[in-house]
């Protein structure tokens, strides 16, 4: 790799990052389509209502009467099966997961060539 040319090292610095976050963004859209409703169910959503004691129930609590349609609601639909994920939610928790991996994978091929740079080996 040593032989390569700097527009080609710039180029791999680009088409990487971008290509892990896309592939990134893809993950957390399946990602938060399969893991809604167990993650719901750690925070104390149930198919049967909020369970006593959890942050589901606390949150009930300061709320009073639950909106129809509120996030509350919508999360304890997906809680209880009654409702699929919302596709702007998908499509939310794919760009968050494609977002977090493109800086990630930008700044480690930063990191990578500066290393090189400097004639660090890996």
């Amino acid at each position: 790799m040593t032989n390569m040319s700097m527009q080609s090292r710039m180029n791999l610095e680009v088409v990487v990052p971008v290509a892990a976050g896309i592939a990134g963004a893809g993950l957390g859209a399946a990602a938060t389509a399969l893991l809604a409703a167990p993650v719901l169910g750690m925070v104390g959503f149930s198919s049967i209502g909020p369970v006593a004691g959890t942050l589901a129930a606390g949150i009930q609590a300061g709320i009073g009467s639950v909106t129809a349609g509120s996030s509350f609601a919508v999360a304890q639909s997906i809680a209880m099966g009654g409702m699929a994920v919302p596709p702007v939610a998908i499509v939310l928790g794919g760009i968050a997961i494609g977002v977090a991996i493109y800086f990630g994978t930008r700044a480690l091929m930063r990191y990578l060539r500066r290393r090189r740079e400097r004639g660090v080996q890996l």
